[in-house]
């Protein structure tokens, strides 16, 4: 994991000179480091006896993460990411989106080292179910609303890279993608997907590192916000509707933060989290018996517990 923040931190300096020349801020690696991990343990619960043969890939998985949120920033305009000023408000709009194709190219660079094309198609894949995902749920339109939808987005948005950061290092070593490893990145991911989005509603700006009730403002569709709506009256629900677009309001922030809880949004999405989080467990258990299936169990704990 070391390893993998130091190649981070390496790449960030090299799109920081390209902006600013030998005035290049430092900009250390930041975030979870969720992917690499989860890249990792994977590798070495298929039997993978070097992992460090690995960072590599799980770098190049972070790359398509962190080019994603440069563009969800830019489509949402945030201005905080992980504590610190996200790219579109470092730079512009413009030099954000490029600097997150910057990554991806990056990332595809990298994964062109280990010389095989499954690699890459399973990897680009996800970045194109990503972008079918939020071009589909565009092509619902605004009044379109339901849990289906909901959890087909998290899939796609979020689930799609967890299955493919743990299904791709069986592409070298067993020659192709796990389907044990796939499903249970599938489920992490729309689990943790779920529990972000609650997140949302239930933390403050310091502690997510990023603008709290973004959801809101910006008008999305999640699970939590559907299942509190179901519990809200017309008046309540034309409330909830009138914060989009706006700065959220103390009393505001302290009414939806309440409601989350008295609603049950809170418990229907988290038990939704955990039927995801048991799918996923039970995805590996078929892996032999070793500390990383072990810690791929404890990543699955860890997504539910970071919502408490």
């Amino acid at each position: 994991m070391e390893a993998v923040r130091a190649e981070i931190s390496g790449l960030w300096a090299d799109a920081m000179r390209l902006v600013y020349g030998n005035r290049a801020p430092a900009m250390p690696a930041a975030g979870k480091m969720l992917r690499p991990a989860m890249c990792l343990l994977s590798a070495g619960a298929i039997g993978a006896k070097d992992t460090s043969r690995f960072v590599q890939l799980a770098t190049a998985m972070e790359l398509l993460h962190l080019a994603a949120l440069a563009h969800d920033d830019v489509i949402d305009a945030a201005n905080l990411r992980h504590g610190s000023r996200s790219l579109n408000a470092l730079w512009d709009n413009h030099t954000a989106v490029l600097g997150g194709d910057y990554l991806v190219a990056r990332a595809i660079d990298i994964m062109g080292s280990y010389g095989s094309c499954l690699v890459i198609t399973n990897a680009i894949n996800s970045v194109r179910e990503m972008s079918e995902g939020e071009l589909s749920n565009f092509g619902l339109g605004a009044d379109h609303f339901s849990q289906e939808a909901c959890i087909s987005l998290a899939r796609q948005k979020t689930a799609s890279l967890f299955a493919v950061t743990c299904s791709t290092p069986s592409c070298l070593v067993d020659g192709a993608p796990s389907s044990e490893l796939h499903n249970y990145g599938l489920n992490i991911g729309v689990a943790f997907q779920l529990v972000d989005d609650l997140l949302d509603l239930t933390r403050d700006e310091e502690a997510l590192g990023k603008p709290a009730f973004g959801d809101l403002v910006e008008g999305k569709k999640t699970l939590p916000i559907l299942f509190l709506r179901h519990s809200l009256d017309a008046k309540d629900c034309a409330r909830l509707d009138a914060l989009a677009g706006r700065p959220v309001s103390e009393l505001d922030r302290a009414w939806v933060m309440e409601a989350i809880e008295t609603s049950g949004a809170r418990e229907r999405t988290e038990a939704i989290a955990r039927e995801y989080l048991d799918d996923a467990r039970s995805a590996i258990s078929g892996l032999a018996a070793s500390p990383y299936r072990d810690s791929l169990y404890g990543l699955a704990e860890f997504v539910l517990v970071r919502g408490a």
